[in-house]
């Protein structure tokens, strides 16, 4: 949520947060999403303070993107509020 960042949605993750957006179709080497699970900035490493994902699923990711990051959802955005307290002991 500090980053203005949704991915609740197709739209959210085109959209993406504050540094630009979380997914750029086609193109996994623009797309942060794709660089926060590698952890190529530890500033903005996905999950932060932990090991990186496995490279099987940063690969998946990244074939997804290279794909068109197909996403069958089409609805906006939704924010019904977030327990920040709780959205911090997960990460």
């Amino acid at each position: 949520l500090k980053g203005d960042l949704y991915v609740d949605s197709k739209e959210g993750l085109l959209k993406g947060g504050s540094s630009g957006p979380a997914v750029v179709p086609g193109n996994p080497r623009k797309s942060m999403l794709l660089a926060t699970m590698r952890h190529d900035d530890p500033d903005m490493a996905m999950p932060p303070k932990q090991d990186r994902l496995p490279d099987e699923v940063i690969a998946n990711f990244e074939q997804w993107i290279r794909m068109g990051a197909p996403d069958p959802r089409d609805g906006k955005t939704v924010v019904k509020g977030v327990d920040m307290k709780k959205a911090m002991e997960h990460w």
